[in-house]
């Protein structure tokens, strides 16, 4: 540990001569732009919708493709590990799924991938996954890669004229970040098609590979490259050196508001937003964006009201600290006084319980809820009466929300016990039970008879947006 702690002091001592002249490299990955497809063929909520009707429309009735998806879904992607130095409330968790993503980034073919990821999945799986990949990889041909590799040829041109400010403004953000990054360590942009000129496009983070999706037929560069930069700061927040990111905590602990943990859990996505989408799209315009800058009302809304502090910030050479966090609260609290109760605010850092038995079956349920929610920070224990999850259940002071959708009578009877406030409550099958606990955390219980049931009952929370405090049962 006391080694650790010498690199990260070192770390922040050499940050600001690593702040300089950081590469940006656009770039087309077919092997990605073939993984993506595949997750958006069995509706990923972190692939584009668009996309998914697009595939949807293409392979209607081929049983062959329907088939290859099965089998995809079936392969599991995503074994964690855990970074214990960091604050729990932070993404302390780490997955071999960025490791895929960014071994596919980072390669021509799909045989080179299988190369970069031997030792990440067990060999059997390896196989599986390559042989679907290239098997997949004729279907892409003819529905995407033929009709679009021009344009997204086109798109990586034009957005690698940013390239040059894109290093500037990693100066300007990094610096307030006070994140630790590698001069000599790119941020490799990988842009896959989404066909079209309108849709929805989405990005993720992985380390230092940014995947961003393009409409092929887009023409507003300068809010793509906000979006680059949008995933760029997600990285950067991640990068904070240990020691900070407790600093960090500790301010908004120490903050009484009612609204502090909730700005603490959007603060991730806020500052991505207000810094992407809104600062950075008027340091390369010269003007703000006039559209929303998120689809999503909390995050575009936290992000709009934070713009003046950010602009305040940037120009004096400011890092974060504990009044700029203050304050963050304070806006949070006061563009949202009613987020206490709402259910998209609540599920944004959120540890579900459930007894799915295999990782397909997990990511089935992950991608249920987030459909209808933004699961920025989420844990999933499996199954719920395992002795870990219980005791997640007494302790964890996030929202807890269980899904009971197999092994009715046991599983309700140990959460009676747990949760006095359903001691008395009759269960009904298919219903959403939810209220605030003697620890003021929230509750949310969905009772479904079977799996299926789940999407109307995460529907239904969705429709009524607010978490009723005057009674238990929600839809009835």
């Amino acid at each position: 540990m006391k080694k650790w702690l010498i690199l990260t002091s070192l770390c922040l001592l050499i940050q600001p001569a690593f702040a300089q002249n950081i590469g940006f490299q656009f770039k087309i990955s077919k092997p990605y732009c073939i993984f993506n497809f595949l997750e958006a063929s069995i509706y990923s909520h972190t692939t584009s919708r668009t996309l998914q009707q697009f595939i949807d429309q293409k392979t209607a009735g081929d049983k062959e493709f329907a088939q290859l998806a099965t089998d995809f879904s079936h392969i599991q992607l995503d074994y964690q590990f855990k970074r214990e130095e960091f604050p729990a409330l932070r993404r302390q968790i780490r997955s071999t799924y960025d490791l895929i993503d960014i071994a596919l980034v980072n390669s021509s073919t799909i045989a080179e991938f299988r190369d970069r990821i031997i030792g990440i999945l067990p060999n059997s799986e390896l196989e599986k996954l390559i042989t679907i990949m290239q098997s997949a990889e004729t279907y892409y041909d003819r529905i995407i890669w033929k009709d679009n590799e021009a344009k997204l040829n086109a798109q990586r041109i034009a957005l690698e004229k940013y390239a040059a400010q894109c290093s500037e403004s990693f100066t300007k953000i990094n610096r307030f970040y006070n994140s630790c990054w590698i001069k000599e360590m790119p941020f490799v942009v990988a842009l896959y098609p989404i066909p079209g000129a309108s849709g929805n496009s989405t990005a993720t983070p992985h380390a230092n590979s940014l995947c961003i999706g393009v409409l092929t037929d887009e023409t507003d560069h300068v809010g793509r490259i906000g979006v680059v930069l949008h995933e760029m700061c997600h990285v950067l927040y991640d990068e904070q050196p240990s020691d900070f990111e407790h600093k960090l905590e500790g301010y908004f602990a120490e903050n009484k508001s009612p609204y502090s943990q909730f700005a603490y859990n959007f603060f991730d996505e806020g500052l991505a937003t207000v810094l992407g989408n809104g600062w950075a799209y008027k340091y390369l315009s010269g003007e703000l964006d006039p559209n929303p800058w998120y689809d999503n009302e909390y995050i575009n809304g936290f992000g709009k009201a934070l713009y003046p502090m950010i602009e305040e910030y940037i120009a004096g050479n400011k890092q974060i600290d504990q009044d700029f966090v203050n304050k963050a609260i304070d806006l949070f609290g006061k563009t949202f006084p009613n987020s206490i109760t709402d259910y998209g605010i609540l599920l944004n850092r959120v540890a579900i319980y459930n007894d799915a038995d295999s990782g397909p079956a997990i990511d089935e349920v992950m991608n249920g809820v987030g459909k209808y929610f933004q699961l920025t920070n989420s844990h999933f224990s499996s199954p719920i009466l395992d002795p870990i999850a219980l005791e997640q259940l007494k302790t964890g002071d996030q929202t807890q929300l269980i899904i009971v959708d197999r092994n009715h009578q046991a599983t309700l009877k140990e959460l009676k016990k747990l949760f006095p406030e359903l001691s008395k409550v009759k269960m009904i099958p298919n219903t959403i039970y939810a209220f605030f606990d003697r620890k003021k955390r929230p509750v949310i219980m969905l009772y479904a008879t079977d799996k299926t049931n789940l999407d109307s009952l995460l529907k239904e929370m969705k429709t009524r947006k607010y978490l009723d405090q005057t009674k238990i049962i929600q839809n009835k």
